[in-house]
């Protein structure tokens, strides 16, 4: 019975997670595919920092750790309308970096204020992002 739990606990997790990853997949498809140019600017561009609690409670160990991952947001306009974004890419996932110094790297082209080209897909205005990749 155990065994049944175990399995229905990790195929559900293994379920969710694959569907995350192709509704992302189509969605990223779709912007891309759709996506025109705008003229954007940048209204917040800092590297975010979370640390994991330690688990382990011996003295002199820690199991924390530390990732880093860039966060921006920026403003455009589709058809006249004002719009905004934290999309970096097309697509929810967000990636965490070991160290400060390479989140920042990747938010050096988009420091406050900065007008940069952004791209969105006018039928989803709302989704509009930095890197069409």
């Amino acid at each position: 019975m155990a065994q049944i739990i175990v399995f229905l606990i990790f195929g559900g997790f293994g379920v969710g997670m694959f569907y995350v990853g192709v509704t992302q997949y189509f969605q990223q498809r779709r912007l891309l595919r759709r996506a025109v140019p705008v003229r954007a600017t940048i209204l917040k561009s800092e590297v975010f920092s979370s640390t994991s609690a330690d688990t382990d409670p011996r003295l002199q160990r820690s199991t924390s750790t530390t990732t880093h991952r860039p966060e921006v947001r920026f403003r455009y306009e589709v058809n006249g309308a004002p719009h905004e974004s934290e999309l970096l890419r097309p697509n929810i996932i967000v990636t965490g970096y070991a160290s400060r110094e390479a989140a920042a790297a990747v938010l050096a082209s988009y420091p406050v204020g900065a007008e940069v080209s952004a791209w969105v897909d006018p039928e989803l205005p709302d989704a509009g992002f930095l890197e069409a990749e």
